[in-house]
C-alpha cells in the first residue's frame, strides 16, 4: 500500500509502520508531525507515557516498539480509536511484520484489526522511490 503522511492527515487515522529500522520508523514519524498543522510529536516507550499521550488529541503519537506495550494497554488504545471523536494520530512501530507480531503475542488482534488498513513497511516503501 502506497501509505504516506497525506492519509494520516486526511483520513484521520493512525498506521502500523514496520520493516526498515527504527530510525526510518521515526523519521515517517517525525514527517508526519510537521505536516499536521502545529501537532506536536510525543514519543511513547512504555505504557504509562502511552496512556497519558492518548489524550494529547493534536498530537503525533509515536511508539517506537509497540511489542513492549502489554496487551491491557493495546485494548485501551483500542477504545480511544473506536471511540473518540478526537483522538491523537498513532504512528506504532514494530521491528517485525504485523501477522508474526500477532502470532508471538506482542500484538493483540483488536489492535491489528483496527489498523489492518493503515499498515505500512517501511522497507518496502523505501525500495519504491
Amino acid at each position: 500500500m502506497g501509505w504516506s503522511t497525506d492519509g494520516l492527515k486526511k483520513n484521520r487515522v493512525s498506521t502500523i509502520l514496520y520493516g526498515g529500522t527504527e530510525s526510518d520508523r521515526r523519521a515517517f514519524a517525525v514527517t508526519a508531525s510537521e505536516e499536521l498543522d502545529g501537532a506536536g510529536l510525543i514519543e511513547a516507550k512504555d505504557a504509562t507515557s502511552l496512556e497519558r499521550a492518548l489524550n494529547n488529541t493534536r498530537a503525533v503519537v509515536y511508539v517506537p516498539d509497540l511489542s513492549v506495550i502489554p496487551p491491557v494497554t493495546q485494548r485501551a488504545v483500542v477504545r480511544v480509536l473506536r471511540e473518540r471523536e478526537e483522538k491523537p494520530k498513532l504512528v506504532l512501530g514494530l521491528t517485525t511484520s504485523p501477522d508474526t507480531a500477532l502470532e508471538k503475542g506482542a500484538l493483540t488482534e483488536d489492535l491489528k484489526y483496527w489498523l489492518s488498513r493503515s499498515t505500512v513497511d517501511v522497507k518496502a516503501r523505501a525500495s519504491r522511490r
